[in-house]
């Protein structure tokens, strides 16, 4: 890059690099040597005139020819002299002004640079159009590498905004915080912690190294933590021990930047280093984490509007009793599940549960205590079957459970598994003890049928043909169960 902006320079650049490269103090004594250096060649060149003179005088005592020669010789050196003297303030001069034009140069694309920041308050006019030239390496050098920073920084910053608004969820931005961290800013140990605004408690929602987490603080509520209470960042350089809950004081010092939207803290992000004895490296460390305060900055308020959109979602898609997803989370997304089963030429075992004679329970024990059973069962579906299969809420004490790439046979064996399971669990509310039991109802998508409502329709069936005939029972659905033309 540095070479191809060397290949466009002008000749006038190429000669006069050299000269720029100087500091200023070096070309104020380069200038002052020049400006000596010709009133030393006028000195050397008067004192070979005047020697001359004097022969020429001790000569021409009495002889006019000698007293012409003497005074031609004088003419001459008037001439030469105001010739030479013109030539010495031109050359001082053109040289003078090309600096200060150079000077002038630097300045006019340093102020359009600045200009570009605050067009019209837009962000979008901050695209840095070109790099202010860095041809000298004294203050003004440096003054222009400044402003290359302070722009291109700028620059990324408001890039990286206009990214994350287009990302869709919360994890996909704490990802992109980790790279400006990690690649731009070289902080390589670092922690991302979310405070839950439902229990006030803390988790970790980014840690690199991955194991950091694990041998880092521990934290039973967010108020422990002190940046999260004072909203202030917090460093435990020259101040050991800050955090009570850090476990690394003698190995590391950590500084940790709160996270804050609206005055509310949200989050804290924990930065690592082993101890720093270099005063270059700590400036360093502390430009690293200054710009990273100003990536938070930029991101928190995306972030904390990522995050309102994902609790909404899951307020809307999240059963707010047991914490399945609920029937408007399979509305909304079976469409992807189904193709994922098309393309894998796989089958899809579909269980349809409900507790027997659970309306007793409220009846006789109350709603707490059937809230109670309900989330208890909720909690024995989810142990049983596997993370890639969804336990759906389907409605009142009505479960759904999706097994994804199952055959019949396996279907079955899952659903006698999670049968005995509350056959055999004591559902216990404020000393009382109950027992409960399951019917399940099974069919398979496709098997049963093409379309996957006509399957859980089947498997609906199949539920109620368990009850039907004795409860606590799985029953696997076949046609004569439906001869109904149309599900």
């Amino acid at each position: 890059m540095e070479s191809n902006t060397h290949s466009q320079d002008s000749l006038w650049t190429k000669i006069w690099r050299p000269f720029l490269g100087l500091s200023i103090y070096k070309k104020f004594m380069l200038i002052l040597a020049g400006f000596l250096f010709g009133y030393l060649i006028i000195a050397l060149y008067s004192y070979r005139f005047i020697e001359k003179l004097k022969q020429e005088l001790s000569i021409a005592c009495g002889e006019e020819e000698h007293l012409n020669n003497t005074l031609a010789l004088l003419d001459t050196f008037i001439f030469n002299q105001i010739i030479l003297e013109i030539l010495i303030v031109l050359v001082l001069s053109f040289t003078s002004f090309l600096c200060v034009r150079a000077l002038v140069n630097f300045l006019d694309q340093m102020t359009d640079s600045l200009r570009q920041l605050i067009a019209k308050g837009d962000s979008k006019s901050c695209n840095h159009r070109g790099k202010i030239p860095v041809l000298t390496q004294d203050k003004i050098g440096e003054v222009a590498s400044l402003v290359n920073d302070l722009t291109s920084h700028i620059n990324n910053i408001s890039l990286f905004r206009r990214t994350i608004e287009a990302d869709e969820t919360v994890g996909e931005i704490y990802n992109r915080l980790a790279f400006v961290f990690k690649e731009t800013l070289q902080l390589d140990t670092f922690i991302i912690w979310e405070v839950q605004q439902q229990d006030d408690s803390i988790t970790a929602a980014y840690s690199w190294p991955p194991e950091l987490e694990q041998e880092s603080c521990i934290l039973n509520t967010s108020r422990i933590c002190r940046a999260r209470r004072t909203g202030e960042v917090i460093s435990s350089t020259g101040f050991t021990n800050i955090c009570p809950a850090f476990p690394l004081d003698d190995v590391m010092t950590h500084t940790c930047v709160p996270m804050i939207v609206s005055g509310q803290v949200l989050g804290v992000v924990q930065f690592f280093s082993l101890f720093v004895d270099s005063p270059e490296r700590e400036k360093q460390l502390q430009i690293s984490q200054d710009l990273a305060s100003l990536y938070l900055e930029e991101a928190m308020p995306v972030l904390h509007a990522k995050r309102l959109a994902g609790n909404l979602h899951e307020m809307a898609t999240k059963d707010q009793l047991t914490g399945l997803s609920n029937r408007r989370f399979l509305e909304t997304n079976i469409n992807p599940l189904l193709a994922g089963i098309k393309r894998r030429k796989s089958t899809m075992g579909i269980l349809m549960c409900d507790m027997d004679f659970f309306k007793q329970v409220n009846d006789e024990h109350g709603h707490d205590a059937g809230d109670e059973v309900l989330r208890t069962l909720a909690r024995n579906l989810e142990d049983v079957v596997r993370e890639s299969d969804i336990v759906i809420r389907y409605g009142g004490e009505e479960f759904m459970i999706l097994l994804t790439d199952c055959q019949s046979e396996q279907a079955i064996t899952v659903a006698e598994k999670i049968r005995e399971t509350v056959e055999d669990q004591i559902f216990r509310f404020e000393g009382t003890t109950l027992k409960k039991t399951l019917s399940i109802g099974v069919s398979v998508y496709p098997t049963d049928g093409e379309g996957f409502w006509e399957c859980v329709k089947y498997a609906d069936i199949s539920l109620y043909q368990a009850k039907d005939t004795g409860r606590n029972k799985v029953l696997r659905f076949d046609s004569s169960m439906w001869d109904g033309d149309d599900y």
